[in-house]
């Protein structure tokens, strides 16, 4: 196995080379890089839980409610309705969680790119300069998004003038030949289903991308927004695709092991303390797995499309400039 740290080691790399890298660097340096997501997630877990507290007992109310009967056999819901009262401060408590995740969320995330690439490369990196190169970035990593956000209700709006219109078409081909145009419109359906899906995987993809773009080589949000559709197309389709999918996979996979973790809690423990602190645990080393994963893509596609590992190499190799005299 290549060893971290030599920049000579970056190279073409397989689906699983990707992987099994993003796995050994998890391992060496996950203190330091779950501490820079940590300062974040624990205090965006604690607003979570106090978001989601009183929405848990209107639900608990109403599930009591229902199964309480008053007079003539209907649900009393006087405690469901008690409880919708009580809970006023669930509004402002999502509020907060929410403008954290759309407003802050980017500091940490920047942060966390800034640590693993450095790791990657051989490089050291604190936790205060982490912080220091996404300060920086900070507003340029929220353009991105913001592009990205205005880039999908587009798609959006696009996609769906498509539907209408393939809807007409299909109910058209229907009306004319019946059961074969039944058949048609099956496989219509299904091809524009993968299509939108590929779609999706790719667009997510080329995010990731480009939030590496505008943290690693700090340029500006749109210049990131371009380069990261532009690198990932220049992949090719089929690369980006299985490389989408593996994100795709890990991501619900990962998402699972919280579900279930949180769900097993609650049964055994009936504390969402202790599920919101496992679910807190277990999101940040998934975050620190998933950036790194897609750290050693994105140095993937620009040692392929760039040659970004004999750049590195000429650095290393270039004489020291004679003294002048």
């Amino acid at each position: 196995m290549n060893a971290f740290g030599d920049e000579s080691t970056l190279r073409p790399l397989g689906l699983g080379e990707i992987l099994d890298r993003g796995v050994n660097l998890c391992v060496k340096h996950i203190v330091p890089l779950s501490l820079i997501f940590l300062v974040y997630a624990a205090p965006a877990a604690i607003v979570q839980y106090y978001a989601t507290k009183d929405f848990s007992r209107m639900m608990q109310a109403l599930t009591d409610a229902l199964q309480t009967h008053g007079p003539g056999g209907q649900p009393d819901l006087s405690g469901f309705e008690r409880a919708v009262h009580s809970s006023s401060g669930t509004s402002a408590w999502s509020i907060v969680y929410l403008a954290a995740g759309l407003i802050l969320s980017p500091l940490p995330t920047a942060a966390l790119i800034a640590a693993v690439s450095a790791f990657y490369l051989g490089k050291t990196m604190t936790f205060g300069e982490a912080y220091r190169v996404a300060s920086r970035r900070w507003l340029a990593v929220l353009g991105v998004n913001l592009m990205y956000f205005f880039a999908a209700i587009i798609a959006y709006i696009a996609i769906i003038i498509v539907v209408v219109v393939l809807a007409l078409i299909i109910t058209l081909l229907i009306a004319a030949l019946h059961v074969v145009g039944t058949a048609i419109a099956v496989i219509f359906g299904i091809v524009f289903l993968i299509a939108l899906l590929g779609f999706v995987i790719v667009a997510i993809l080329a995010w990731e991308v480009s939030l590496f773009t505008c943290v690693i080589e700090g340029a500006n949000f749109a210049t990131s927004f371009a380069n990261g559709i532009s690198r990932v197309l220049a992949a090719g389709l089929r690369r980006s695709l299985f490389t989408g999918l593996a994100f795709v996979a890990i991501f619900i996979g990962l998402d699972v092991v919280v579900l279930v973790g949180q769900a097993v809690s609650l049964a055994l423990l009936h504390s969402w303390i202790v599920a919101t602190a496992y679910v807190t645990i277990v999101q940040v080393a998934t975050t620190v797995f998933i950036t790194a994963f897609l750290a050693i893509f994105y140095y993937d596609l620009r040692v392929r499309e760039e040659g970004l590992d004999l750049q590195l190499a000429a650095q290393t190799t270039q004489p020291e400039a004679l003294p002048a005299t």
